[in-house]
């Protein structure tokens, strides 16, 4: 339905929107909205925007509508035709409107190869019992906030916003990693500039896995081996975003057009941004260098740090729900079951320091590197050191 994009404080027009959604409501049609608000430029998730689901949530607490039911959905892309102009805009240029004569020249989409489109259905869920939930709810509530007062503002705003990041979080727990986004992420997470092709398939099956065991999805396409889906990502990536270096033992590959490639990479930050961070916190130490114990790092030194970063960039990432120190202390346990890194513990079991495993070390550092480099937050915190 065709609104105005800021209602400002026009209550008429308000009012009318609202009779509208209720309307459709209670006749029971089915409506589609964008929460994130409109088209990540970076590849990243989106904080949700409230707008309609604030219209939705009151016609349930005002009682016009009896309940509705909310289907998170997630679609992904394999190849996502509009990276370059989101580059463009990124640099600072004006959005360019699309029109129809772009879209049916030689050079428009019916052209390309976009590869496949995933389409995943989170479990609907009603919005009558998500609201008695809310107002069964013991713990995680401010003070002064009463949740059985839905007539409070407060009370409505937190409503709100534990509505949006569940759906949120839904449309994430159904999401689908694309091969062309393993791909971009191992090509922007190599310490080289390139990588052989054997390398480049043992690299995306890791990924993949880490992927699966950090509740996510990557896109099953059958029977197929790993490289022949390597392939076909590379086919839809084309050329002008990676490229391949004939002649050699085997066939060699590097990223192109990084900026464009880094919105295939953000596509899977989400997953591992609490890794990242701890790795970029620890980076303080293990660039010292001087040993094993000269580079570990107090778990107090560690918490500061991790805080610091999530502070820094709040903007720029979506965390887990659980809290800091919560986060800080389950990513710790995950990288030490994954020989990333070592926790030294005192006698009550409290993490007092952290280091890098000796297995990570005899790895090279391959993984730890990864976590460094999977959000581009490395060399904005060594400016910031």
């Amino acid at each position: 339905m065709w609104i105005r994009r800021s209602f400002g404080d026009d209550i008429l027009y308000t009012t009318l929107v609202q009779s509208y959604i209720d309307t459709l409501l209670q006749g029971g049609f089915n409506f589609e909205c964008f929460i994130e608000g409109g088209r990540s430029r970076t590849g990243k998730l989106l904080p949700p925007k409230f707008g309609i689901l604030s219209f939705i949530l009151d016609s349930i607490l005002s009682g016009r509508v009896e309940d509705a039911i909310i289907c998170p959905v997630s679609t992904q892309y394999d190849k996502v035709i509009e990276t370059e102009g989101y580059v463009t805009e990124l640099l600072g240029m004006p959005k360019k409107k699309e029109n129809l004569a772009d879209f049916l020249s030689a050079s428009s989409v019916l052209s390309l190869k976009l590869g496949r489109v995933d389409v995943r259905f989170h479990e609907p869920w009603s919005l009558r019992q998500f609201v008695q939930d809310q107002q069964g709810r013991t713990t995680g509530i401010p003070k002064g906030i009463d949740m059985r007062n839905t007539i409070d503002p407060a009370t409505r705003q937190k409503m709100l916003r534990t509505m949006g990041y569940k759906v949120l979080s839904d449309i994430n727990a159904v999401s689908v990693v694309m091969p062309t986004a393993l791909i971009g992420t191992v090509l922007l997470t190599l310490r080289g500039r390139g990588v052989g092709k054997a390398e480049l398939i043992r690299r995306v099956e890791w990924l993949s896995d880490r992927v699966r065991s950090k509740g996510g999805r990557v896109a099953h396409f059958g029977n197929a081996p790993t490289s022949a889906v390597i392939d076909r990502g590379l086919d839809v990536l084309g050329k002008d975003l990676v490229g391949v270096v004939e002649g050699l033992p085997e066939k060699t590959y590097y990223a192109v057009d990084r900026f464009q490639l880094s919105f295939y990479r953000n596509m899977t930050i989400h997953l591992f941004i609490t890794e990242a961070l701890v790795s970029a916190a620890m980076y303080i130490r293990v660039k010292r260098g001087g040993g094993p114990d000269n580079q570990k790092i107090t778990y107090t030194a560690l918490r500061d740090q991790v805080l610091f970063l999530s502070q820094l960039f709040r903007g720029e990432f979506i965390y887990p729900t659980e809290g800091l120190i919560v986060n800080l202390d389950n990513t710790l346990k995950g990288l030490e079951s994954d020989k990333v890194v070592a926790l030294e513990r005192d006698t009550e079991g409290n993490i007092v320091s952290v280091g890098l495993a000796d297995e990570e070390r005899a790895a090279g550092r391959e993984n730890y590197d990864f976590y460094c480099k999977l959000p581009s937050v490395l060399s904005i915190f060594n400016v910031l050191c």
